[in-house]
């Protein structure tokens, strides 16, 4: 794969506020958790239902997102739909928007971003990466990219560990592209509903710039947190991606949802310019969802599933506001 691309994957995978590509579990709770059988998809599967939050008789229901979810999961949009047939506004998913159009600017860009994918002073990943979380590395290397062992060896040590990441999704037969995400966004555009568009917009070069601002000890501390979560949750993953494709609602509600995203958040923008961004996106979100609620009869919205079950999560904060949660 392209590593400008992984990079700009990487950066809209820790920006935006899709669920994390490095979900990790506690090691006692991974080892209590019994082995998944293989996923097999057959036929259309619903996915979660809706939550509801409510105002006297102002209802926003809210759709769950996940990933990763089963390969090839055929998701029956029915649910979505009936909700947005009567839904008089849509709260987009949050997304941070930094574009350009201007081909000398994405030359300079491509070039910046070309920078940043390289280890710094040409240093190896073996070099760069302390010696024992480098073996738990290469053990997993070994194990889901067997074939390609040294091709990772000149990139920075969160690219390598992203791309190790998603050969070790694609193993236990999960992905973290299911399109559900660009089914419910093409449902959005053709409801007759008003959509209230949650984007942080930014430049492109303030995005490259604070990557480049990412410390050393930030980087490998999210380097080895996605270690973790290969060797102790893919088994963790597969049974809430289950979960998620058949509506298992009572599951659904036991797992945990660790903001492994946010804590790799946390230690990559230490410099704090894109963790800002990431929280005026949630405070945008509740700030639509309170006006939704006052002002119109039916809203509807997108939330990764962390969101509606943590104790810290959105819905949990709309419910200290006094609004009413109710779960399927």
């Amino acid at each position: 794969m392209n590593r400008v691309v992984v990079l700009l994957a990487a950066v809209a995978a820790l920006l935006c506020t899709e669920p994390s590509a490095a979900q990790a579990v506690a090691p006692e709770a991974a080892a209590a958790a019994p082995t998944i059988e293989e996923i097999t998809i057959v036929g259309r599967y619903p996915g979660p239902p809706l939550w509801k939050v409510s105002s006297g008789e102002h209802v926003l229901w809210i759709f769950g997102e996940l990933s990763p979810v089963p390969k090839g999961l055929d998701w029956d949009p029915r649910n979505a739909e009936r909700v947005l047939e009567r839904a008089e506004v849509v709260i987009g998913a949050p997304r941070v928007s930094a574009p350009t159009f201007n081909p000398i600017r994405l030359f300079r860009l491509f070039r910046a971003a070309r920078r940043l994918a390289r280890s710094p002073d040409g240093a190896t990943l073996a070099q760069v990466v302390p010696p024992d979380l480098y073996a738990r590395y290469a053990a997993l290397r070994a194990q889901h990219l067997p074939e390609d062992e040294t091709d990772d060896e000149d990139v920075r040590p969160v690219l390598a560990a992203l791309r190790l990441y998603g050969a070790a999704l694609d193993d236990v037969g999960l992905t973290t592209d299911s399109g559900v995400g660009k089914t419910v966004a093409r449902l959005i555009r053709r409801a007759d509903a008003d959509e209230a568009e949650i984007v942080v917009k930014t430049e492109p070069e303030t995005v490259l710039d604070e990557l480049g601002k990412i410390t050393r000890e930030a980087e490998l501390s999210c380097f080895a947190s996605i270690m973790t979560t290969i060797e102790t949750d893919l088994d963790g993953m597969k049974e809430r991606a289950n979960a998620w494709a058949v509506g298992n609602v009572a599951a659904l509600k036991r797992f945990d949802y660790p903001d492994s995203q946010g804590n790799c958040l946390s230690m990559l923008f230490t410099a704090g310019g894109l963790a800002e961004l990431r929280d005026k996106l949630y405070a945008d979100w509740l700030a639509a969802a309170e006006r939704a609620l006052a002002e119109h009869d039916r809203s509807f919205s997108v939330l990764p599933m962390r969101e509606l079950i943590a104790a810290d999560g959105l819905l949990a904060q709309l419910a200290t506001r006094g609004y009413t949660v109710t779960a399927p």
